[in-house]
Parts: structure tokens; C-alpha cells; sequence
């Protein structure tokens, strides 16, 4: 079904212009598509990096964390609206603060790390005195060792809330990472590491993780988006797991498979906001991204529970990035749009919905090809063309959780109007059966709000889309020097 050599050849190319350190790995089921592993162990001593390298993962990572809370709900120890008193009682605004508060960061809670220690360290001379590299090393060593419990409760017990909880978005802090820790620990009576090694690693087959911080590759982070930074692991850092790629392709293909949480946990752990962020993940165009970061160690892993499509990036530096043609652009990016490009295909998950926010993004970014310039408006212009008139509706086409196609139609039953004004599929998608998908359900639409016949024009010279329509039963009525009207009666 897959073209693995162009999938290969393709995201080798990537890697290449990109220059990265580190693996991508695609796997479909239990198939391995893509496996490469490119530049260096530590680019100080140029050794090339290999499948049998080591990396480090932070157990405090947004997804670590959100599977840990998802398995205490599956346990029926952990609500999402349970108060935080129930776990840290002895903060004084814990009875103000659900857990989902401190998951969405919207807890109003100062960030200890970033608000309080990264404040003093601006009035500590001998810091300020060092060169930018050494003072960047220093703070991302200091914010991923962590600290006791004890240390970190000092710093925000006393500090009043800065809004009620609940009441604005996402206000990142860092001190809401710390709570969630301590209330794992608390329910489970295990550290953080413990835990998740014997409810997650274990459980999926991960042998060669283990806990601790000697790692064969070296870690970079960047300054300014473009300077790397070597940041090797001077002192054991007490929170922290070594792992193989082999081991988190077995991660992989357990998320993929739906396994670690039951059915119900990872439905509501997948549940997306407006901002299209979950307990567990990030929508990327369609697809589930969990994420972690621990120094300069940085991994994404995608997946999507229907078509059973998983990948990974996993780098020992922190990607870098460029603005090109207007757009923010990296070597994650341009991996995931091959994969989705070589990878998505209709299934009984295609379905075409409302243009609304959770899709606004996905949408708007849709592109027909260069071909069809001539022929259909951009994604933007067909959307504000929708806005603008009452009886226009933009419908997305979506294949599970991505954007795949755009549809406008003119409807309005008084006047006897039912018309298919836009009909745009992505050029990534095209010549796969979506449009005859999408075209399809804009008659049955339009057939059930009244109308008896359906007229579309389209372009004398845009001979796709004229053997589309009368693929699905259109007639030519009318014939001009730049176009043609089409009608299907029902």
C-alpha cells in the first residue's frame, strides 16, 4: 500500500538538508517502514550515531506525566475533578485547584522555576559573569535535575494565586509539573521512575530502559534557534531514564495498538481543546503527538490508534529551525508531512464536517496544486468567500483527525439555490478517490436540504474535476468560451 522507497529516499533527504543527529523511525502495525539513524553520538568526537545508542528521557515529560495520571484514573485512585487537597493538603490553595486545573495549566500557581530560581540567579554576579553558552548549560541542567519535594513546596507555599483557577487558557508553569509528580507519588506510594517503569516500560516490552543518566550520546541544546550547545551529563541526574530506539519503537506500536490505557482512558486522555492540546498530546495535522524533552535530548512520537501509523523522531540535539517562505520550518516538519503525505489514503474514518476551530488551522493550510491554480480559489479565499455570504457553509474533509479537503456550498432553500460553489482537495491527497468522497457528500447534503437538481460550473479547461462530476452522474447543459455548467437531477 506504501511506497517504502520513496518513504525512505525521501525523509533520507530530509535528514541530510537538515543536518540532525539522532533516529526516525516509521512503523505501520508492526512493520518497520523507515528505521534511520543519522549524524553523531556527540559531534565533538564525530562518531556516527547507530541503532544500538542510548538517549535519555524525562519522566516529567508532558506525556510520561499525562499516561501516568491516565493509569491512577484506570485504577480508579485519580479523578481529573478531584480537588488537590485530597493529595497535598498542607498547600493553602489546594482546595481551590483540580487536577485538570494543573494539567491545563490553569491553575494561576507561580512558576517556581522560572519566576522564582531563575529570578535569583539575575542577581547572582558570578552567573551573569558567565559566557551565554555556560549560562544556558547551567539553567537546563538546573531545570531538568529538578528537586526534592520539600525544596520546590518552600518556594510557592507561602505565594498567592495569580487568578482564580480555571479561568483563563493554558498559562504554562512549571510548578504544576511538580504537583502532578507529587500526586503520582503520593497515590502510587512509588517515585515517579519506579512507576512509570513498572506501568509503562515494562508492560510494553521495554528491556533496555532503565533508570539512571549515562547515556553513549551526547546531548546539544540551541541558542538563538541556530547555535548548538554541547550539554554533557556531568552529575547524575536523579529523575531520569536511559533508553534504545528498539525500546521506544515498542512504545510505539503500543500506542498505536491502544495499549497501557484502557479504551475509556485513552478516549478522554485524547480529548482535544480548541487549542487542539490534550492530557496526553498535541493534534500535529491530524495525528497524536506526545513529546519530551530532558537537556538536549528531544523526542516526538506520533501515532494514530485507526490507521495504526506510528513515528518517531528522537534526537540527541535540539532540532533547528528557519524561516522559509514565510513558514517556520525544521526537519520534524518536513518528516511528518512526507509520512503524511505517503501514508494517507480514504477509509471508513473519512468524513466531512463543519470549518470550525478545531479544524480552523488544519484548513486554512490546505493547498490545491499548481495545476489548479487557475481553476480554484486558495483555502483562505474560499473560506472568507464562505464568511462572508449567509447561505455559503465551508465543510472540511477530514481523514480521522486530519484536514484533506475543503467544500463550499451555496444553499438557500427560498430562492431554490443549491449549489456547490468550492470543491478543493490538498495536492498532498489528490488522485486517491477524496474528491469523488467529498463531492459525493455534498450532493447527499444538498439532496437531503431540498433541492431537486444540483447545478456546478468549473473551468472548460480544468478536464479533472469535468470527468469527476460526470463520473457521479452530472450532465453538461451549458458549454461557454471559458466554462461549462453541470447539472445532476435527483
Amino acid at each position: 500500500m506504501f511506497n517504502q522507497l520513496k518513504i525512505n529516499q525521501r525523509i533520507h533527504e530530509a535528514a541530510k538538508t537538515w543536518d540532525i543527529s539522532g533516529a526516525a523511525i516509521l512503523m505501520h502495525k508492526n512493520q518497520i517502514l523507515h528505521e534511520g539513524y543519522y549524524g553523531y553520538q556527540d559531534r565533538v568526537s564525530g562518531i556516527p550515531i547507530s541503532k544500538h545508542d542510548t538517549y535519555l528521557l524525562n519522566p516529567r515529560s508532558p506525556f510520561f506525566l499525562g499516561l501516568s495520571l491516565m493509569i491512577l484514573i484506570d485504577q480508579e485512585k485519580l479523578k481529573l475533578e478531584d480537588d488537590l487537597s485530597l493529595y497535598i493538603p498542607e498547600y493553602k490553595h489546594a482546595h481551590l485547584i483540580k487536577i485538570i486545573h494543573l494539567i491545563k495549566h490553569q491553575s494561576g500557581i507561580i512558576d517556581y522555576f522560572y519566576e522564582k530560581l531563575m529570578v535569583e540567579k539575575r542577581k547572582d554576579q558570578n552567573h551573569l559573569a558567565l559566557s551565554e553558552e555556560d549560562t544556558y548549560r547551567i539553567e537546563r541542567m538546573l531545570y531538568n535535575q529538578g528537586m526534592p519535594f520539600h525544596e520546590f513546596f518552600d518556594l510557592i507555599k507561602d505565594e498567592d494565586l495569580y487568578y482564580e483557577p480555571g479561568v483563563k487558557d493554558e498559562e504554562f508553569s512549571a510548578s504544576n509539573i511538580m504537583l502532578l509528580k507529587e500526586v503520582v507519588e503520593r497515590i502510587s506510594g512509588m517515585t515517579i521512575t519506579d512507576f512509570q517503569l513498572h506501568y509503562i516500560f515494562q508492560p510494553v516490552g521495554m528491556k533496555e530502559t532503565v533508570i539512571g543518566s549515562k547515556a553513549t550520546t551526547v546531548s546539544y541544546g540551541i541558542l538563538k534557534g541556530e547555535h548548538l550547545v554541547r550539554i554533557p551529563v556531568t552529575h547524575e541526574i536523579k529523575e531520569s531514564f536511559v533508553t534504545t530506539i528498539g525500546d521506544m519503537m515498542h512504545l510505539m506500536q503500543a500506542c498505536a495498538e491502544g495499549k497501557i490505557l484502557s479504551k475509556k482512558a485513552w478516549r478522554i486522555g485524547l480529548k482535544y481543546n480548541k487549542e487542539g492540546y490534550s492530557i496526553l498530546t498535541e493534534n500535529s495535522n491530524g495525528i497524536h503527538c506526545g513529546e519530551g524533552m530532558m537537556l538536549g535530548y528531544d523526542f516526538n512520537l506520533y501515532f494514530d490508534q485507526h490507521s495504526k501509523i506510528s513515528y518517531l523522531h528522537f534526537g540527541n540535539e535540539v532540532q533547528k529551525s528557519k524561516v522559509i517562505g514565510g513558514d517556520w520550518k525544521y526537519f520534524r516538519k518536513d518528516m511528518r508531512q512526507i509520512i503524511e503525505e505517503e501514508t494517507t489514503f480514504p477509509s471508513k474514518f473519512t468524513k466531512l464536517v463543519f470549518y470550525h476551530p478545531s479544524n480552523m488551522w488544519e484548513a486554512m493550510e490546505l493547498e490545491v496544486a499548481s495545476d489548479q491554480k487557475l481553476f480554484v480559489l486558495d483555502a483562505k479565499k474560499s473560506i472568507c468567500l464562505a464568511a462572508a455570504y449567509p447561505s455559503k457553509k465551508a465543510y472540511v474533509l477530514m481523514e480521522g483527525l486530519r484536514a484533506v479537503g475543503l467544500l463550499v456550498l451555496d444553499i438557500d432553500p427560498k430562492k431554490s439555490i443549491y449549489f456547490v460553489d468550492i470543491v478543493l482537495i490538498d495536492q498532498r491527497y489528490q488522485h486517491r478517490g477524496y474528491g469523488k468522497i467529498m463531492v459525493s457528500k455534498a450532493l447527499e447534503i444538498l439532496k437531503n436540504k431540498g433541492a431537486k437538481k444540483i447545478e456546478i460550473g468549473v473551468n472548460r479547461f480544468n478536464i479533472p474535476a469535468q470527468k469527476l462530476y460526470l463520473s457521479l452522474g452530472f450532465e453538461v447543459v451549458a458549454v461557454y468560451p471559458e466554462g461549462m455548467a453541470l447539472r445532476i437531477n435527483f
